[in-house]
């Protein structure tokens, strides 16, 4: 009885121990620097951005710790307390969200060739880009020790390089900007601006970030891109603002991962229905030249629009803009495979009007789909920044409704890749690299013990990956992979023996043994795409 009693007091307490530990703390670092001498430049807003910081993570529960114009000294001391409240909850047995925010000057400086990132301490006079080095704080020293600490995820926030650095330099040793950031597991770093670029003092990604950080069942990761990429569209920026995101735990939200609310019943059938089709044929030819596109709604044609020369589709039907009529989405494509199709909405806006938008900046190669967003029909689009871009290769997700006959942009958010254990990307290859240049890595895809070759060769006009194959290892046949990629990875899932691969985001493919390929899943054996 009393083993009983001792297995059960055991038990209990490693479950009080087990909920202790799941209990999360967490703890933000503010600093906003602005009283600069002139040789470095005033700013203005930094103690504004604080706040607003500040009052958005304490709304998410996050104990924060503000500091304004803080020196050197004081930069160090503030650093030295956070690490040590980060390492007494940890040893409480909490886990701990860690999250710094800088506000202030910024610089990137090179040493022997080496860009270095640094954050400017307030009230310190350097009058050259060498004493950055002697009175800046070094970035890369910030992150090494966070990450150094037991916090389970850790987000770093560089609101910097709001102008050019006032003192007299050459760009030999430093520049404007902050240069980029490698990605560190379990830690998110952002840049308030592109690296290399400077931004306006005028508060708008502290306000865009903390709107994010306040967004309930938004993914931590997705709260980031989300505020970067409406910052870029707001400045009509071509590059978005740096993130560097690290792997970080699944199931992270600053306002919880639930909107508390059922999922909005589907919208009733437009009590008005048009059925829209093209007078020309659906498939690209070349003497197509007048894609005229009609509707009859209760038996009466209505000619619309002549697109003129193109292969032209109705994809979507539905009433995009909650009229009570129903709308269409049309694609034109105007063939080869330079460029994808553009995209129109059609409203019927009754009495025989209709009206024709096209839905601008996305350049989606798939056709898009209708989802529900927030109780209304939506238009989904996966559009891909092409060209070269082998550094920052993204696939947005764009939501498109109708507002009145205009498209209007309802969320904007990116496709998570799935994490693969090891990758091919096109950013491992020159970006003038030859048709002859190949990249491999070495993985045991059969599972056998020995390690086996994918391999990919480069196609620089478009920066994708192109000409993939798998070998084996004691075999002389390469298995050809029927992709082209801009990132091409090794899943930790088998099947049939062999591992799964992932192209770009999250189209997996497997070895379908009747063709000897690896094909996109649910497509083996058909030679061909869905």
């Amino acid at each position: 009885m009393a083993a009983f009693r001792y297995i059960l007091l055991l038990a209990l307490s490693l479950a009080i121990a087990s909920a202790v530990r799941a209990e999360e703390r967490r703890i933000a670092l503010l600093i906003g620097n602005q009283d600069y001498p002139a040789e470095v430049g005033a700013l203005s807003n930094t103690h504004r951005d604080v706040r607003t910081m500040e009052a958005a993570l304490r709304d998410v529960g996050f104990e924060t710790l503000p500091h304004f114009d803080l020196d050197e000294d004081g930069m160090e001391d503030a650093f030295d307390a956070f690490e040590m409240r980060i390492t007494e909850q940890a040893d409480a047995g909490h886990d701990v969200v860690a999250f710094f925010y800088y506000s202030g000057h910024g610089a990137a400086a090179y040493d022997d060739r080496e860009a270095r990132n640094f954050l400017i301490p307030a009230r310190e006079t350097i009058r050259s880009a060498s004493q950055i080095f002697r009175k800046g704080v070094e970035l890369e020293d910030v992150l090494a020790s966070l990450q150094a600490t037991q916090a389970k995820a850790v987000f770093v926030v560089s609101d910097a390089c709001r102008n050019e650095l006032k003192f007299a330099f050459s760009k030999s040793v430093a520049e404007k900007g902050m240069t980029r950031v490698s990605q560190r597991p379990g830690m998110l770093v952002a840049f308030a601006t592109a690296a290399g670029e400077t931004t306006p003092d005028d508060g708008l990604f502290a306000a865009t970030l903390a709107e994010e950080i306040r967004r309930p069942g938004q993914d931590a990761v997705v709260a980031f891109y989300q505020a970067l990429a409406e910052v870029s569209d707001k400045r009509k920026a071509s590059s978005r603002p740096f993130m560097a995101p690290g792997k970080l735990p699944r199931g992270l939200c600053f306002a919880g991962c639930s909107t508390g609310s059922a999922q909005p019943a589907e919208p009733p059938e437009p009590a008005r229905k048009a059925d829209y089709w093209f007078t020309e044929d659906t498939e690209f030819s070349l003497f197509q030249e007048n894609a005229v596109l009609k509707a009859t709604v209760n038996g009466l044609e209505y000619t619309i629009l002549e697109f003129g020369y193109g292969a032209p589709k109705v994809e979507l039907l539905k009433d995009f803009n909650s009229d009570g009529t129903l709308d269409a989405v049309v694609s034109l494509h105007g063939g080869g495979n330079c460029c994808p199709a553009d995209y129109y909405f059609v409203a019927d806006m009754g009495n025989g009007h209709f009206l024709v938008s096209k839905i601008e900046d996305i350049h989606a190669w798939d056709p898009p789909t209708a989802e529900l967003h927030e109780g209304r029909w939506v238009a989904r689009f996966v559009s891909a920044n092409e060209g070269m871009n082998t550094d920052d290769y993204k696939q947005d997700i764009h939501l498109y409704a109708l507002k009145g006959d205009t498209p209007e942009l309802v969320l904007k958010t990116f496709k998570r890749e799935a994490t693969a254990l090891a990758e091919l990307r096109s950013s491992m290859f020159d970006a003038d690299a030859g048709a002859d240049a190949v990249q491999s890595i070495q993985f045991d895809i059969d599972d056998d013990g020995t390690a086996d070759t994918l391999s990919c060769a480069f196609w620089s006009r478009w920066g994708r990956l192109t000409a993939c194959e798998v070998t084996l290892t004691g075999t002389n046949t390469a298995i050809p992979v029927d992709t082209s990629c801009k990132r091409l990875g090794i899943l930790a899932a088998r099947k049939d023996g062999l591992s799964l691969l992932v192209c770009d985001s999250d189209e997996v493919h497997a070895y379908d043994a009747a063709s000897g390929a690896y094909l996109p899943l649910g497509n083996e054996a058909t030679g061909g795409r869905p």
